[in-house]
């Protein structure tokens, strides 16, 4: 059995995220979702099934099958915008596993006490 991860953002924390798996986990099944077609693009060269379109959008959300995935990787360069995606992931997925990497430590137990399973702190200003 494969594990179906979805990664929401192809900045440099997506990619990272991505060639992380992949590491471990050559055969996990990868989708991308990102807003920017050449990010979309890129993804697809390097392997992974990419959706073009926002995180905070169900359809979208729905192209990228974040209904089965069994994580999501929420790695967008603004807080706000990821608590948006990971609420709407959670009402499109109940029982996934939901990492996020955020950019403001104060959001932190934000993110944890909603919608994350796991949030991790990124401190550079470094795209995403």
């Amino acid at each position: 059995m494969t594990d179906h991860i979805l990664v929401i953002g192809y900045g440099d924390t997506g990619r990272g995220a991505i060639n992380s798996v992949l590491a471990s986990q050559p055969d996990a099944l990868l989708t991308v979702l990102d807003t920017d077609y050449l990010a979309v693009a890129e993804a697809a060269a390097n392997g992974a099934t990419a959706v073009l379109g926002d995180g905070r959008d169900r359809c979208a959300l729905d192209e990228a099958s974040a209904d089965i995935a069994d994580r999501v990787v929420v790695t967008v360069p603004d807080d706000l915008n990821a608590y948006l995606i990971t609420r709407s992931v959670r009402a499109a997925n109940p029982d996934t596993v939901i990492v996020v990497v955020i950019r403001e430590p104060e959001n932190h137990a934000l993110f944890l006490s909603s919608y994350a399973t796991s949030v991790h702190i990124r401190l550079t200003d470094e795209e995403t």
